[in-house]
C-alpha cells in the first residue's frame, strides 16, 4: 500500500469545477424563485388594491382618482362602469396598474364587481 495515495491535481480541479457548476445552477435556481415571490407579492397588493375600490365605490365614497396606496407602494387604479340589463345594477371593471406604468401594458390584476345602485350612480350618495 502506498502512503501517498489520494487525489491528484487534475481530479481535485475536476471536483472543483464541478462544485462550481453546481453552486452556480443553484444560485440560477434561487434568483427565479425570488423574482416569482415578487411577482406574488405585487400581483396580491394590486388585487387588494382592486379590490378596495370596489369597497369604497360600494359605499359611496369617492375614491383618490387614479391612486391607490397598497404595500408601500402607490397603486395606478382604472375603474370603468357599464350599465347592465337590470337598471339597479353597474358593473364596475377595475384595473390596476404599477406605479411607472403609463404604456397599454396588461395591468397587475384585473377585477370585475356589480353594485346596487338602486337608480343612484355611486358616489352621488344614497
Amino acid at each position: 500500500m502506498r502512503s501517498d495515495a489520494g487525489f491528484t491535481l487534475i481530479e481535485a480541479l475536476v471536483a472543483m469545477a464541478v462544485l462550481a457548476v453546481g453552486a452556480i445552477a443553484l444560485l440560477g435556481a434561487v434568483e427565479r424563485h425570488v423574482r416569482l415571490a415578487d411577482g406574488l407579492i405585487d400581483r396580491t397588493a394590486a388585487r387588494w388594491a382592486a379590490e378596495n375600490r370596489l369597497s369604497e365605490l360600494s359605499l359611496g365614497l369617492a375614491p383618490d382618482a387614479g391612486r391607490s396606496s397598497m404595500l408601500g407602494r402607490a397603486w395606478r387604479v382604472v375603474d370603468e362602469s357599464r350599465a347592465t340589463a337590470d337598471p339597479d345594477l353597474l358593473r364596475i371593471d377595475v384595473s390596476v396598474y404599477g406605479p411607472d406604468d403609463r404604456s397599454n401594458a396588461d395591468p397587475v390584476a384585473r377585477l370585475t364587481g356589480f353594485l346596487d345602485i338602486g337608480g343612484a350612480r355611486p358616489g352621488a350618495g344614497r
